[in-house]
C-alpha cells in the first residue's frame, strides 16, 4: 500500500474527540474478546503516550508535550487513519487482542500493557501513513 500523504500534526481537537471514541470502542472489543467476557474499558492516557513512544511515533506530537496532549494526538492518528481506509476496525481489534498479555488486569502493570498492546497498532499505522 502506498503511502498516503498526513497532517502537518495531528493535535486537530475535533480529529481526536472522534478518535477517542473510536479507540475506545476497538480497545474494549479487543478487550472483551481476550478476557472471554464483555468489558467496557478505556484507555488511559499514559498508556497512548507509551503506545507513541514505542512505535516511533511520538515525534508526530509537540516536542513538550504531556501525556494528555500525546494520548489526544495518538487518537487523532488513529481516527486519521480509520478515516482514510488505512486500517480498519477489525484488523485493529485483532492487533491490539494478539498483543494483549494477562499484566492487562494487573493493577500496576496494566498501562503499560495495555500501552504495549497500542505500540504494535500504532507501529502498522505509522507504516502505513509512511512516517
Amino acid at each position: 500500500m502506498a503511502p498516503f500523504p498526513y497532517p502537518k500534526d495531528f493535535t486537530d481537537k475535533g480529529l481526536a474527540k472522534f478518535g477517542d471514541s473510536l479507540l475506545n470502542f476497538v480497545f474494549s472489543l479487543a478487550l472483551s474478546e481476550y478476557l472471554g467476557r464483555p468489558t467496557g474499558e478505556r484507555v488511559p492516557n499514559a498508556s497512548l503516550s507509551i503506545a507513541l513512544e514505542m512505535s516511533g511515533l511520538r515525534r508526530l506530537a509537540p516536542p513538550r508535550s504531556d501525556k494528555h496532549a500525546r494520548g489526544d494526538v495518538a487518537e487523532a492518528i488513529f481516527a486519521y487513519a480509520w478515516l482514510e481506509g488505512l486500517i480498519t476496525i477489525e484488523e485493529a481489534v485483532k492487533l491490539i487482542r494478539e498483543n494483549l498479555s494477562d499484566d492487562v488486569t494487573h493493577f500496576t502493570r496494566k498501562k503499560e500493557a495495555i500501552g504495549k498492546a497500542l505500540a504494535v497498532l500504532y507501529g502498522e499505522i505509522g507504516k502505513r501513513i509512511g512516517v
